[in-house]
């Protein structure tokens, strides 16, 4: 589960230009964008209609609880359906990331959450049965999931998986918002959908300034910070494993899933922040970082020239924080 990311204020003067923002609802989650002018009106319907439209198009494609999206038909197979080049896009990505992870990302892994009772509105639950977690294991696998263009249109088989994006589709549906700012012709603009964020440009008073927060089970976004991270051209997607929880037997059980278990990760990684060029690819790794542990984590991320990160732990003396060796480029003192 991603936690929001908020814009934070320096001290330098006011700008001469004109910023605008709106905010509104869509994929299960709330929506933010901000951007500059020239003109002496913001324009906020044009913009409002522009977004809504972009992210009425990613939930047609990739929700899991439309029943008409083409992710529902890719499920209910069977065999290979047609799709749009985007789901098509972040498909591959995902596959791409969990070869490079050997599943500890997983975007088959909705079985297990099931399972483990993070889709239902019960959060104290009894651990699943021995059939019930193997009937869900059964399910999961990316390896089982393939893509491939038949007469010049990707088609996707699900393989009997129950594929779900979740972990990636959010970030995918960041870099549309910001997309469709561009095209408006705002070239300085931040974009963010349920606490992920992509900004372009310039913000209100230099680089844009997000806040990290610390991960305190039960805090409020923005109530605590533990790391500023000023941006530009770039996306910043945050993971953590304190707000999405269950009591399993008496035991709280963070959200994050490790499909290669079947069981609820239990790494020391509290939460998880990538800085990447697309959205996109900050928020499946923000994912995987959690699954793999903050030396496998970090790791996968050092081995990568596009992304740099920034990995909380918790231990006796509080919070520590790891990062890659260049994620000092971002981080303000």
């Amino acid at each position: 589960m991603s936690f929001l990311v908020l814009l934070l204020a320096c001290t330098n003067p006011e700008p001469a230009k004109q910023w605008c923002a709106f905010q509104g609802t869509a994929l299960g989650t709330t929506w933010t964008v901000k951007w500059s002018t020239d003109a002496e009106v913001c324009d906020e319907k044009r913009v409002d209609l522009a977004v809504s439209d972009v992210l009425a198009e990613v939930d047609a494609q990739m929700s899991t609880w439309r029943k008409d999206s083409e992710l529902s038909k890719v499920r209910a197979g069977p065999g290979a359906v047609a799709v749009s080049e985007d789901t098509a896009g972040v498909v591959r990505d995902a596959l791409a990331l969990a070869a490079a992870t050997d599943g500890a990302f997983d975007p088959t892994v909705q079985p297990l959450m099931e399972v483990w009772g993070f889709h239902g509105k019960d959060r104290t639950i009894a651990r699943p049965t021995d059939d019930a977690l193997a009937a869900a294991r059964a399910q999961v696998g990316w390896q089982k999931v393939s893509l491939a263009y038949v007469g010049g249109a990707p088609h996707i088989d699900a393989g009997g998986t129950a594929l779900d994006l979740s972990a990636i589709a959010k970030g995918h549906a960041v870099d549309r918002v910001s997309a469709v700012l561009s095209q408006l012709g705002h070239a300085d603009s931040m974009a963010e959908v349920g606490g992920e964020v992509r900004v372009t440009g310039s913000g209100p008073h230099g680089p844009w300034v997000l806040g990290v927060d610390a991960p305190v089970e039960g805090s409020a976004p923005g109530a605590e910070l533990i790391a500023r991270i000023a941006l530009v051209d770039r996306a910043l997607a945050s993971s953590g494993n304190y707000r999405n929880l269950v009591e399993v037997d008496g035991r709280k059980v963070a959200h994050t899933m490790d499909p290669r278990t079947g069981e609820p990760a239990t790494t020391d990684v509290l939460s998880a922040s990538v800085v990447a060029r697309d959205c996109r690819t900050a928020d499946a790794l923000a994912t995987a970082v959690m699954v793999l542990g903050s030396e496998a984590g970090l790791a996968l991320l050092e081995a990568r020239s596009d992304v740099e990160g920034l990995v909380v732990t918790g231990g006796p003396d509080g919070f520590a924080l790891h990062e890659t060796s260049g994620m000092g480029l971002w981080k303000v003192p």
